[in-house]
């Protein structure tokens, strides 16, 4: 079956396999986090390859390639041989845009996030943070519960980079408007503006638009 596609035993088969080559379209990455003691917990990033940038035609055709399959060859990024085969001709030479790739992280639940799961989150388009206790809960309260805080994510946020935050797994009996609101509102605080601050709901989709987000501005 095609990568990507779901397969005869059920399964649905990203394409992060590293034998797809030019077909590996997505690099997953995973790194532990500090949870509770005996629970070993996972974050996770999955990032694209980086997409094709855009040919100009006139700088390929003035270094002996015309037309053809070996454009996609070099949006992809590899060089190929000019059309009589006397000269090698190498992306950034004909590339007229190229775009970043775009990537996602997902926190899950922790009271603390170690220095390989963080490296992996740098830069991320979507960074998705638990905001399960508050700031106002105290130290001992997160080392007890292994969970994190809504100010903890937007800190994470500015320090890694990442453009936009998404909160989640919000605590509580009864979680309304007003209990989801004071979250933002602390992580605002720990982000001091370098990011988006959002919260997170059920079948949420997020749109990343091709090359990743390029704010503007704060986030008031």
């Amino acid at each position: 079956a095609d990568a990507g596609f779901t397969h005869q035993d059920g399964f649905h088969r990203l394409p992060n396999d590293v034998n797809l080559g030019l077909g590996r379209r997505l690099h997953i990455k995973a790194a532990e986090l500090d949870h509770l003691g005996g629970v070993q917990t996972f974050g996770y990033t999955v990032e694209e390859q980086p997409p094709p940038g855009n040919i100009d035609v006139e700088k390929a055709k003035t270094l002996g390639v015309r037309p053809s399959k070996k454009y996609g060859l070099l949006k992809c990024g590899l060089s190929v041989q000019n059309d009589d085969g006397t000269a090698e001709v190498h992306p950034h030479e004909v590339l007229a845009t190229s775009f970043r790739p775009r990537k996602f992280a997902f926190v899950a639940d922790h009271r603390r996030v170690p220095v390989p799961m963080a490296q992996l989150c740098r830069n991320a388009d979507l960074m998705v943070h638990e905001a399960t206790l508050s700031k106002e809960d105290g130290l001992d309260k997160i080392k007890m519960r292994g969970h994190s805080t809504p100010y903890r994510a937007g800190i994470l946020g500015k320090e890694l980079g990442c453009k936009v935050v998404a909160l989640n797994h919000f605590a509580g009996t009864t979680v309304g408007r007003d209990h989801v609101y004071s979250r933002v509102l602390e992580a605002r605080e720990g982000n001091q503006k370098a990011s988006q601050i959002i919260a997170s709901h059920d079948f949420m989709e997020v749109w990343i638009p091709r090359g990743g987000y390029n704010f503007v501005g704060s986030n008031d």
